[in-house]
């Protein structure tokens, strides 16, 4: 690739997901030359329009942890956000149940976890659960207020429109495919269906979810010794029909027995209910839901919580696939965050293993990467 570029600009975004439109809309202003890039024709269309669209409290994530204080923060900004800008949310709240003993040991723990990341939580009698909940069945529970549910499209409509008022330049069906590192910035090599083209950019964001480690190693960093490969973890919903939808208040989810939540009821604005996701570690991108997997969601402990949902009842629906930092039967991995200055790479912020929270995340990590983004342009 040459040191010559077709277009100068000041920040280049790769991916226009939730996070990297939330962090255009955060670092773009009349004074500087953006540019956001996406492979697919429109914005949004893997991780950010495939998830549960639940707007997390934070109760599940290590102590300070970047995952933990994101999501906490990032809470409280997307129903002011929605309030706001008339993005259709629900704070419907959450219920965590446990179905036997060992179960209740884990949800005193994850209770404590919650507590401990500063999250409002409050343990429920049983004549509270059959109040909030008379449908349910459980022997223990705790209450989460401020859990909700969101339309994800909607909050990516708005941060791509004031991102594109700002100034924003937004070119969907362009992939990038090289990075050269310059005296000054980044020389960024694109492909869209008119041909080849590049950009020459002080600070270049890398956002591109499925593919940040991809990106990451275009740029020159050693995603091995950086501990940066993903595995990528596909996640099944099958919906509820049958008018079932109107025998729940709230979200319900099971006590978490792996590094996964487990499966849980969904809950769209509208209310329409599934059950999901069912996740599992593949090494290809598909999107087809195998109804003989229905099996596993039958066996599962939300089931347990749930008696009046039968096997008839279940259709397969959607599914997504998260870029995960943790292979299978691994440890919690936080979100990477990081200015890879001490890598030889000034300019360069990845942001890779942005999985969930990353929707509620979103707008919490776009103020980080915003101050990460002054500091190196100086303004």
């Amino acid at each position: 690739m040459s040191y010559q570029a077709d277009i100068q600009a000041d920040i280049v975004i790769v991916g226009a997901g939730v996070v990297g439109l939330a962090i255009a809309c955060e670092v773009t202003n009349e004074h500087r030359n953006v540019y956001i890039l996406e492979k697919n024709e429109r914005f949004g269309q893997e991780q950010s329009s495939r998830s549960s669209e639940v707007i997390h409290a934070g109760i599940y994530y290590e102590k300070d942890s970047l995952k933990a204080k994101t999501c906490f923060e990032g809470n409280s900004l997307l129903y002011e956000l929605s309030e706001r800008n008339n993005i259709p949310c629900n704070k419907c709240g959450k219920i965590v149940v446990a179905t036997n003993n060992v179960e209740v040991e884990e949800l005193e723990k994850l209770y404590t976890k919650g507590k401990d990341n500063g999250v409002p939580l409050r343990m429920l009698s049983r004549g509270e659960m059959a109040q909030l909940e008379p449908n349910m069945s459980g022997i223990a529970a705790f209450f989460s207020p401020t859990t909700g549910i969101m339309d994800s499209h909607a909050v990516m409509e708005y941060f791509l429109g004031r991102a594109k008022s700002n100034g924003a330049q937004v070119a969907c069906g362009t992939e990038v495919t090289a990075i050269e590192k310059v005296s000054g910035g980044f020389v960024v090599g694109a492909q869209d269906p008119s041909g080849a083209s590049s950009l020459m950019t002080r600070v270049l964001i890398n956002c591109a979810g499925l593919y940040s480690d991809k990106v990451a190693e275009m740029a020159g960093i050693d995603i091995d010794k950086a501990d940066y490969r993903l595995h990528w973890c596909k996640g099944e919903y099958f919906s509820v029909r049958g008018g079932k939808n109107k025998l729940v208040n709230s979200l319900i989810y099971p006590v978490p027995m792996t590094i996964s939540v487990g499966v849980h009821v969904c809950l769209d604005t509208g209310w329409r209910l599934r059950l999901g996701p069912l996740f599992y570690y593949v090494n290809e991108i598909d999107y087809k839901v195998d109804d003989s997997r229905k099996r596993f969601f039958l066996d599962s402990s939300m089931m347990k919580a749930l008696p009046f949902i039968e096997p008839g009842d279940l259709y397969p629906d959607t599914s997504g696939i998260m870029a995960m930092l943790q292979g299978e039967g691994e440890d919690f991995r936080d979100f990477v965050v990081r200015h890879e200055y001490d890598r030889g790479l000034p300019g360069f912020v990845n942001l890779v293993g942005i999985e969930s929270p990353g929707l509620t995340a979103s707008p919490a990590i776009a103020r980080y990467v915003g101050n990460m983004v002054n500091e190196i342009l100086g303004n």
